[in-house]
């Protein structure tokens, strides 16, 4: 049917009053609109604060990720708070207390180094001073050197390329002068009361050190680097990379001078130790086998031993042992294995 040229007209009017009718409610709305009508936790309380600080983006993120406002609310005065941190700063805060502008920024400027997942395993052993002064220090100086995360791992192996730059062991006991982990302790001391049982005058596995902190290993790596030269690295770890920083380890009498025999006939570089044992008389070499075939049954074990120098990066070691459990300390003597061969299931038991 053909329209009229006036109701045509009429038509074209109608459409266009609807059209605009139509825009001025799309514009009504729009100013109506409420960014936070999806954001469950929303609060007259928190409502302006989260407008104020958060640009639209912002706020999309915000309720897509489901972030809680106790998340984040004590954190969004600080000049450099960013919502897409927010998780960071909260775990963070919960796992090691500190002002809420020091975590801001520690966070920001160093969340590439770890994952929302590790963080708190890292504040749970290291301070934020020490974490700053690794990523700042360590890590610039030494780019092949990693940060372990968690120090606390009784079988952990430790080497030239892993730190555990100045952590402190929790739980170490004082005995005979020194310090080692607390689960060390009746193992170490049933090994000491067997040991001199067996002999018949003074001679004892008394301990000439036990747990460094890493200044200790520090020093005593820039010493050895004055009797080591150019292959210092290769025999001697140096601060942060030293097991015994972890407080398992210990060094029994006769360790000293086993090491200045070793650099005195600089029996590191062949791995030869022929010329030291000559030197040592028939008591301290009794010591030496004994110490090699007993202190498994109490869960220690040599921890560079004789032959295994390419497997453990480190020269032989007869006085120092490291605590593994008694299950471990077996299989390792039973196979000849040291630490870098083992797959550690078992407990330290």
């Amino acid at each position: 049917m053909k329209l009229d040229k006036k109701t045509l007209s009429l038509r074209i009017v109608l459409i266009a009053l609807c059209a605009f009718v139509a825009i001025v409610c799309l514009n009504k709305m729009n100013e109506k609109y409420d960014p936070l009508a999806r954001y469950p936790y929303v609060n007259d309380e928190n409502r302006q604060v989260i407008l104020d600080h958060l640009d639209e983006k912002e706020i999309d993120y915000m309720i897509t990720q489901q972030i809680k406002p106790d998340q984040y609310l004590e954190f969004i005065n600080e000049p450099e708070f960013s919502i897409y941190n927010t998780l960071y700063y909260s775990k963070a805060k919960k796992t090691q207390d500190a002002s809420n502008e020091y975590i801001v920024n520690f966070i920001n400027k160093y969340k590439g180094n770890f994952t929302l997942e590790s963080l708190s395993t890292y504040l749970s052993h290291y301070s934020y001073a020490d974490l700053t002064a690794f990523y700042e220090n360590e890590q610039v100086l030494h780019q092949d050197v990693h940060l372990v995360q968690d120090p606390s791992d009784p079988t952990l192996i430790l080497n030239a390329h892993l730190s555990v730059y100045r952590y402190v062991p929790a739980d170490l006991i004082s005995i005979q002068d020194v310090f080692v982990k607390k689960d060390i302790l009746a193992g170490l001391e049933a090994m000491q009361k067997d040991y001199a049982k067996m002999m018949e005058d003074e001679d004892d596995l008394a301990i000439e050190t036990g747990y460094l902190s890493y200044e200790q290993v520090l020093d005593q790596y820039l010493k050895a680097s004055i009797i080591y030269g150019q292959y210092v690295d290769q025999y001697v770890f140096s601060g942060g990379e030293d097991e015994q920083q972890l407080g398992y380890t210990v060094v029994l009498k006769g360790g000293m001078k086993w090491n200045e025999l070793v650099a005195q006939h600089k029996a590191f570089l062949e791995n030869d130790y022929t010329a030291l044992e000559e030197e040592l008389d028939e008591k301290e070499l009794e010591k030496i086998n004994w110490i090699r075939n007993n202190a498994w049954r109490y869960g220690f074990i040599v921890r560079y031993p004789q032959g295994k120098e390419e497997q453990t990066g480190h020269y032989y070691q007869p006085y120092l042992v490291r605590y593994v459990g008694r299950s471990n300390a077996k299989k390792m003597f039973d196979e000849n294995k040291v630490m870098e061969e083992m797959k550690f299931e078992e407990e330290l038991q």
